[in-house]
C-alpha cells in the first residue's frame, strides 16, 4: 500500500492534484488506514498515470473522465481527432503571431500598431503623442489618417506648430508662455491655411470638414489648459482682423 505522497511522486504529480481528482471524482477515494491515512494500491497508480498521460496531450479533465468512464460509450478516437483539430488550429495561430514578431523585430516596428500605420510612420521619427493620436484615429476617424500623417511629417509646415503646442503641454490656461505660443502660432496661420476654399462645398468636402472638426474636438479632450488657451486666443486674434479672413 501507498500513502498519497508516495503515489503523487510515483505518478507525477502532487498531492494537492491527488486530492483534486478525488474531490471532483476523477480518482476514487481510497481506503484509509487505522490511522486515517489515504492507502493507494495499483489500480490508483493506475488511474494516476492514465489521467496524467491524457491530460499531458491537451485533454480537459473532462474529456478525461469521458475517456476512462467504465459506460464504453465514449470513443477516445474521436476525442484524440478533435484535439488533434484544435491543436492544429493552435499551430496555425502560433505561426501567424511569429510571423508578425519577426515582422516587428526586423523593422523595430511598434507591436501595438497595424501594420499598415506602423509602415507609414516609419522613420518619421514621431513624439509618442503623435502616435498615440494616429493609433486612435485609425479606429475613430481613419479617412483622417493620411491627412494627419501629412502633417506631422518632418518636411510638414505644421511641423513647427505641433512643437510649440508641445511646448505647453504642462501649461495652465494663465501660463506667461501661453500668449507668446498664441502670438506664434498666428502668425504662422497664412501659411498653413488653404486658400482657395471654394463659396459652397460639396457633400464629400463637407464630410471631410465634418470629421476634421470631430476629430479636432476629440483632440481637445487631451489638451492641457495652457495649449486650449492658446487656441482660443487664435480665435480672438482672428476677430480682431476679419479681413484678414475674409469675414
Amino acid at each position: 500500500m501507498l500513502l498519497i505522497g508516495e503515489i503523487a511522486k510515483l505518478a507525477g504529480v502532487t498531492p494537492r492534484t491527488v486530492r483534486h481528482y478525488h474531490r471532483i471524482g476523477l480518482l476514487a477515494e481510497p481506503e484509509r488506514t487505522a490511522g486515517g491515512y489515504r492507502s493507494y494500491g495499483m489500480s490508483a497508480l493506475s488511474r494516476l498515470l492514465q489521467i496524467r498521460k491524457l491530460t499531458a496531450l491537451g485533454m480537459g479533465l473532462g474529456e478525461v473522465a469521458d475517456a476512462l468512464a467504465d459506460t464504453g460509450g465514449v470513443d477516445v478516437r474521436e476525442i484524440l481527432t478533435e484535439l488533434d483539430t484544435e491543436l492544429a488550429g493552435r499551430e496555425s495561430e502560433i505561426q501567424r503571431r511569429r510571423a508578425v514578431i519577426a515582422r516587428l523585430l526586423e523593422h523595430g516596428d511598434d507591436p501595438t500598431l497595424s501594420p499598415e500605420l506602423a509602415a507609414a510612420v516609419r522613420g518619421l521619427d514621431l513624439p509618442l503623442d503623435d502616435i498615440g493620436i494616429l493609433r486612435a484615429a485609425e479606429v475613430a476617424l481613419p479617412e483622417l489618417v493620411d491627412s494627419y500623417l501629412a502633417g506631422v511629417g518632418q518636411d510638414s509646415p505644421w511641423r513647427a506648430w505641433d512643437l510649440k503646442m508641445a511646448a505647453l503641454a504642462d501649461a495652465d490656461a494663465n501660463d506667461p508662455r501661453v500668449e507668446e505660443v498664441a502670438g506664434e502660432l498666428y502668425a504662422m496661420l497664412p501659411g498653413l491655411l488653404p486658400t482657395d476654399m471654394p463659396a459652397e462645398l460639396t457633400a464629400d468636402q463637407t464630410a471631410a470638414v465634418a470629421g476634421t472638426a470631430r476629430f479636432g474636438q476629440m483632440m481637445l479632450t487631451d489638451m492641457s489648459p495652457g495649449q486650449r488657451r492658446a487656441l482660443e486666443l487664435l480665435v480672438e486674434y482672428g476677430r480682431r482682423e476679419p479681413e484678414k479672413w475674409g469675414q
